[in-house]
């Protein structure tokens, strides 16, 4: 038997579980002593179509919200490859990245206020003509992968379209014949910040995190009213006499509105106004009242049949006026 000079085996079972302390001891003291470490296991997961990093880390870190913009750095500084230019609006579909854990993380005092990327957004989808101009006046192209910036002028053509996910997980379609300003658009931790202009067109917005705390500045301003919201998706319609894709003409320069999910405020001259899901109104102008209004195909979405067929008899009926006039 194999033995030492003491008596007691090397193979013993006393000899292991000493080896396998020190082992420990080491490897611990070793990760506590890495600069702003994670002090637990890394976790890792493969980026799957229409997945974002804010997304990825507002789903798995719930009850650390206030870390978030430390996170979402930590990731993109930990997984150079799986980001174009690092950038973490620009995350690699397939890629395989490593997450921290944050049971023992604490921010450190001295922590400089994360204002995000200087991208606050990337173009998901687009058709048509749709371009931007910068807050320098200078103007680009605008397609798929194509990113977005504060200071941005945003422009769709007749046959224009363009999806837009943000920085905060939401989603913006901005349809054609719109113009759309990004006048603030960042995450911070002492509150949150959207505030976009659509001076006339149309768009639909699924909000993200910005707007689900009482800190963050929500505002979705058009020439008519003003929208607030705590999470929601509705549909805008501003300054817009002819619809998209086949849709019918509205004839109106108010502002249409319909609430999807949630709900919003309508804020103008005349006062604030809530509307809950499914509910939709026209504002006349930025001192007029809200009205209900029951909502056909063509204000927001394209024309079905039935519309469409009923819109033809509408307009057989105005021509034979005329003609009798």
């Amino acid at each position: 038997m194999n033995q030492s000079r003491s008596g007691i085996s090397v193979s013993s079972p006393y000899v292991a579980g000493v080896m396998f302390l020190l082992l420990a001891f080491f490897v611990v003291q070793s990760v506590e002593a890495l600069p702003n470490a994670f002090n637990a296991q890394k976790r890792f997961l493969y980026v799957q179509p229409g997945q974002t990093v804010f997304g990825i880390v507002k789903v798995l870190y719930p009850e650390k919200q206030q870390q978030w913009p430390e996170i979402i750095k930590q990731i993109v500084r930990e997984n150079p490859h799986a980001f174009e230019n690092h950038q973490a609006t620009r995350i690699k579909i397939g890629e395989r990245i490593k997450l921290p854990s944050l049971k023992s993380y604490v921010l450190p005092s001295n922590l400089v206020v994360y204002k995000g990327p200087e991208a606050v957004g990337q173009v998901v989808q687009a058709r048509g003509r749709a371009f931007a101009i910068s807050a320098k006046k200078e103007n680009r192209s605008l397609a798929t992968g194509s990113e977005v910036y504060v200071g941005d002028r945003l422009f769709t053509g007749v046959n224009g379209y363009l999806q837009l996910s943000m920085i905060d997980d939401a989603r913006i379609d901005l349809r054609c014949n719109s113009e759309m300003l990004i006048e603030d658009y960042q995450l911070l931790r002492a509150g949150n910040r959207s505030v976009i202009y659509l001076l006339k067109g149309s768009l639909r917005k699924i909000t993200g995190s910005i707007g689900k705390l009482a800190n963050d500045l929500y505002e979705m301003k058009t020439p008519m009213a003003t929208v607030g919201v705590r999470g929601t998706d509705y549909a805008l319609r501003v300054l817009q006499s002819h619809g998209c894709d086949g849709s019918l003409d509205v004839n109106s320069d108010g502002l249409f509105v319909r609430v999807n999910q949630g709900a919003i405020d309508l804020k103008n001259k005349s006062g604030m106004t809530a509307l809950s899901a499914g509910n939709a109104a026209h504002v006349a102008g930025d001192g007029e009242n809200p009205q209900n209004i029951n909502t056909r195909g063509g204000v927001f979405d394209q024309a079905t049949e039935e519309d469409e067929s009923s819109s033809w008899w509408w307009l057989l009926g105005l021509l034979l006026i005329l003609a009798a006039v």
